[in-house]
């Protein structure tokens, strides 16, 4: 029998682990919450990170998030450059779900 090393949706994990995805979910609540920085500003964080990580689930949520919070076309723009300048060129160009969200932006 062969070991399948793939990964684990968190859909999957919510049905076999609820309590994890639900204290996970409360994590995230509580994180977000305005604090020192307002929710705008951490789901601005939270794009330049998705960009880094190259999660295309995780950008889209977050950036979807940060419009929501207020955020502006340009900001995330400006969220994006700053993953690119830090990581470099491919923090940006990996999906094609970047201009998506900047065409999307207020």
């Amino acid at each position: 029998m062969a070991l399948h090393l793939g990964f684990m949706s968190l859909e999957l994990l919510a049905k076999q682990k609820p309590e994890v995805v639900q204290a996970l979910y409360r994590m995230k609540n509580e994180v977000f919450k305005g604090g020192a920085l307002t929710t705008r500003e951490k789901e601005l964080i939270a794009v330049a990170i998705s960009c880094f990580l190259k999660c295309d689930i995780c950008l889209e949520n977050h950036a979807q998030a940060a419009l929501d919070a207020g955020a502006t076309k340009e900001e995330l723009q400006e969220a994006m450059i700053v993953a690119m300048y830090l990581t470099g060129p491919s923090s940006v160009i990996w999906t094609p779900k970047i201009d998506e969200i900047i065409r999307i932006g207020k």
